[in-house]
């Protein structure tokens, strides 16, 4: 069963200037547990509810920039915030959201059992049938991060992201956010085995993608992160 992550919360706001330093330690970035944060979400999630949450944080220049700008590595520095979400104004998308646990991202993706059932997005057809929004994405990168293989690309309006590994020779999905735009987001961890269609789309892409090499973080420490760079 994927577990669906909302991702429009700008967490650099909070602590703006803090976000543009040179090198910044991560607890002092972090939501800390057991605190109380003010969130707001963009209209791509109006569909959000009060209770139980999953929420992306990504260091600074990843949440502003995307993970496919400069610094892709950023991925084994973003984390999963757990917590409650409750109406700060029931009008509008103003949340309260009390941290109870946060867990690297990567490391939360053994908190997911297998699923069959794809969760990948699939547009409908003209007759009928459906094909897989990856299929015609443009603009495709690719850029190996630890254990993994992150992957990026648009079509039409709409932003991919995508986070695989390769388990012998299987291809897994652990990570996937489709960004339709103006329309609603989805974001999502699983664990899912590509289908054999599915393998063919993704092994065409990286074939074709431009690598992004970052190792930027390599001459950090685990608990720190290079703050964002203005765009």
């Amino acid at each position: 069963m994927s577990i669906k992550l909302l991702q429009t919360m700008e967490w650099s706001k909070l602590c703006w200037d803090l976000s543009f330093e040179r090198i910044i330690e991560l607890d002092s970035l972090l939501p800390s547990i057991g605190k109380t944060y003010p969130v707001k979400f963009a209209r791509n999630e109006d569909f959000v509810a009060e209770g139980h949450s999953f929420l992306l944080w990504q260091p600074p220049h990843s949440e502003l920039n995307g993970w496919y700008d400069k610094r892709p590595s950023e991925i084994l520095r973003s984390y999963v915030l757990e917590g409650t979400l409750k109406h700060k104004d029931p009008s509008g998308l103003a949340f309260e959201f009390q941290v109870i646990a946060r867990t690297r991202l990567i490391d939360f993706f053994s908190r997911t059992d297998e699923q069959k059932q794809s969760p990948l997005s699939y547009i409908g057809l003209a007759n009928g049938s459906s094909t897989l929004q990856w299929q015609d994405a443009y603009g495709v990168i690719k850029s190996k991060v630890g254990d993994f293989i992150y992957l990026s690309g648009s079509e039409c309006e709409t932003s991919l992201d995508a986070i695989l590994s390769i388990d012998n020779d299987k291809m897994c999905l652990h990570y996937s956010a489709t960004l339709h735009n103006p329309s609603y987001y989805e974001t999502i961890i699983a664990k899912y085995y590509l289908s054999s269609e599915e393998s063919n789309v993704f092994n065409r892409l990286l074939a074709q993608a431009k690598e992004v090499e970052d190792i930027s973080i390599e001459s950090l420490d685990e608990n720190h992160v290079y703050g964002a760079e203005y765009w």
